[in-house]
Order: C-alpha cells, then structure tokens, then sequence
C-alpha cells in the first residue's frame, strides 16, 4: 500500500513538471526607443522648459519625492506611467523634446505637455488660465519635424562628424520603437475644475475628444514624405506598435470628489461620482472602437489598448493587494474627506480657515505608496506602476495578451 501511495506522488510530480515545462517564461521587454504624447500625467519636463516660471514647482519638493534626485520635472510622487514604460522595457529616461540642454534622446522622446488637450488649440488665451498651445496635433508636427532633424544629424553631408547624431535614436529603429499615447484627461478635467463646463457638457465633447485622438494615431502610422535639400524624396518611417491608454475614472479623482460630491450626488459602490464616471466610460468605450476600427485598417500596425480604468477600479476593489490604504484621498493636499483644497494645492502654501498651510514640504503624506492619487489631481507611483505591470504582462490590455513580456524595473524602482 505504501509503494503505490509513493508511486502516485511521483507520478503527480511528473505531472506538475511537465505542465510548468510547457509554460516558458515571458521574454524579456526590449524596444529601441519609446516615444510619448500627451498631457501631465506623462509630461517629464517640456512644460517647465516653455514656462519656467509658471511651472516651476515641477523640480521643486514635494513633487518627485521619491524619484531619484527629486527635481524630476513631474506631477507625482516618484515615476510616470511612461518611466516605468521605458524603464520595464530597459531604458532610460524619456526627455522632453523642449529640454535640450543636456538631453539624452538615444532612448527616445516626450512630446507631452502639461495642460495639453487632445483637440487643436486655435486661441491662447492666457488670462482665461492656462490651456497649453501644445495641443495633440502640435505634438505630432513636433515629431514629423523631429524625424526630419534626425535624418539631417546622422546625413555625413550636413553632419560628417556624426558628434550630435550620438545623443539621438537612429531614425531606421523609430518603426521598430514603442509609442505611448495617453490624451484626453484635460479635455474633461480642465473644464470641471474651472466650472466652465457642467458634467452634462462636458459628456457632450466626449466625441470631438476621440476624433482628436483618432486623427493623431491616424497620421502616426501614415507615410509622410519629405525632400531634403540637393536630396531625393524620403518616406519617414511611422509607428508600428502604439499602446493607447484609456482614462482612469473621473468620478474617482480627489479634487472631483471634493468639487462634485455632496449630499445630493449619486455615488457608486467604490464611493465615486456616477455622473463624472459616465463620462470616462462614454469617452473609454469609444476610444476603444476606433482603435478596433483602426487596427482592421491597418493590419500591419500593432494597436493596444491599455485599459488604465480597469486598473484603477481593480484598486478599488481590492486595496490591500496594493497595499493601499487611501484609494480616494491625495497624499500632497489638505482638507476634507479626500485631502484636497482647490485654495492650497500641492507645491504651494496659503492660509486655510486662518492657518497656515504648507504643502512644499516633503514628503507631504507618511506614506505616498499608499495612495493612489499624489496631488488629488495626477495618478501615484503605485498606480502607475501597477497600470504599466499588467500592460506588459498581457494584463488589462487588447488585444489580449499585450506585449506578453517580463518587465524589469530593478534599476530604478529604488522604493521596495
């Protein structure tokens, strides 16, 4: 009796070898290059170089708090959802394409900025608050003339010495690089916060937004032709993988919460604002169509779709597999259920009910890793390294399956 009891548990063991000898492990996340657009929650920098004054609290405590160095030119409490994008796929840092002094493009560019929009911006007004004139359709004819300038560095004709052409990435590996394209959130944001616009108008936009984000992947993947001087005409290379994310809830962010919630909102089961979640979905639900719709276009093009909502409301359910402790409080804020105060916000002092405030101290909260929103504005560290795990490892993405790859975040992930 004993020999066949023995003789079953090695067969079981055989049988769980062979099962994990079938299941090879994820290669490893490589790209040449990663290229961004967008608004802050992926701007490293080009907003502070094209308004030093206005944003320069961007290198100054507590923003970056726990990046490397701190002055890191970002709205959050450590790294972007793009960083750990680049870092996951073992690179470095992705510089913005304003920031030239001392910048190391070899890893790619950012073209997002701070305050863009997704549609065109005609009118910059700069007494109505700040809307960026660096608007989608502005980043991506930053980038056509990018490619021009990288094909003119690495030209031996204008360049024989090929001494800037070292800092830039070769323009034959751009079709082989990863793109990023996470727009939107300050078509909707900017207007509910400012109160120009009421929940009900700003759900009316959601199509114009997404016909904004359509057109910019639209020219992304389409040749564009180019004739240098005393040169032949030349096809520059487009994108060939382009991850999409969607947006995080609305009716989940801090400052949302504090503006629109009350006794008389409508909350759903996580504690956020149906009406403002009604738009995300809206404007998610669309944007996840034409990306389908331009995926069947252009079969050779390698469209995903990063569903960062879904992250967020899985957060949401379940907290302490994050190890988060305030889903829906900022860690950089004051004031309230949710730690936000549109009169003192995060970087800036000021007085509240005749106290002083100062929110420049770092760090702002006991523990940022435990929020997921860092200025009750943008997404946290935990959030967004979170989002980019599951993206890469075919998690929370369409097609199903994603990049499939192990990322490796070891060399600067220096938070445990």
């Amino acid at each position: 009796m004993g020999l066949l009891r023995w003789g079953a548990l090695l067969s079981f063991i055989c049988i769980l070898q062979l099962v994990s000898a079938k299941e090879p492990a994820l290669p490893e996340c490589k790209f040449p290059a990663v290229f961004a657009f967008g608004d802050s929650l992926t701007d490293t920098g080009n907003s502070i170089a094209a308004f030093p004054d206005q944003f320069a609290n961007a290198e100054l405590d507590p923003n970056g708090v726990e990046f490397p160095t701190h002055a890191a030119d970002r709205y959050t409490d450590g790294k972007l959802l793009l960083d750990f994008l680049a870092f996951g796929v073992r690179l470095n840092p992705i510089y913005p394409v304003l920031r030239g002094t001392g910048g190391d493009f070899t890893s790619g560019t950012n073209f997002a900025a701070y305050g863009a929009p997704a549609r065109s911006v005609k009118v910059w007004r700069a007494d109505a608050g700040f809307s960026s004139p660096f608007s989608l359709d502005v980043q991506q004819q930053w980038f056509e003339r990018y490619k021009v300038r990288v094909w003119f560095y690495e030209s031996p004709i204008f360049n024989p010495k090929g001494r800037i052409w070292q800092s830039l990435p070769k323009l034959a590996t751009l079709n082989e690089s990863l793109f990023l394209v996470w727009s939107g959130y300050q078509d909707y944001f900017s207007g509910l916060y400012d109160k120009t616009l009421t929940p009900k108008q700003t759900l009316k936009i959601v199509p114009d937004v997404v016909e904004a984000i359509e057109t910019h992947l639209t020219k992304m993947v389409t040749p564009v032709s180019y004739t240098p001087p005393a040169s032949e005409t030349l096809i520059m290379p487009t994108a060939s993988t382009i991850l999409v994310v969607n947006l995080p809830p609305l009716g989940c962010i801090p400052a949302m919460l504090t503006l629109y919630g009350g006794p008389h909102a409508k909350y759903d089961s996580h504690g956020c604002l149906s009406d403002l979640n009604k738009i995300t979905r809206e404007h998610n639900k669309l944007l996840a169509k034409k990306v389908d719709d331009l995926r069947a276009k252009h079969p050779d093009v390698k469209l995903l779709y990063g569903d960062a909502h879904s992250v967020y409301t899985d957060i949401l359910k379940d907290p302490k597999k994050y190890n988060v402790t305030s889903p829906l409080k900022a860690c950089c804020g004051v004031g309230g259920a949710y730690n936000f105060n549109k009169e003192v916000t995060c970087g800036h002092t000021g007085m509240l009910e005749n106290k002083f405030v100062n929110l420049t101290v770092a760090p702002p909260c006991p523990n940022p890793a435990a929020h997921m929103s860092w200025d009750g504005i943008h997404t946290s560290n935990t959030f967004n390294k979170a989002a980019v795990t599951a993206f890469l490892m075919g998690e929370h993405i369409t097609p199903k399956g994603g990049l499939n790859c192990s990322p490796d975040f070891s060399h600067w992930d220096l938070r445990t």
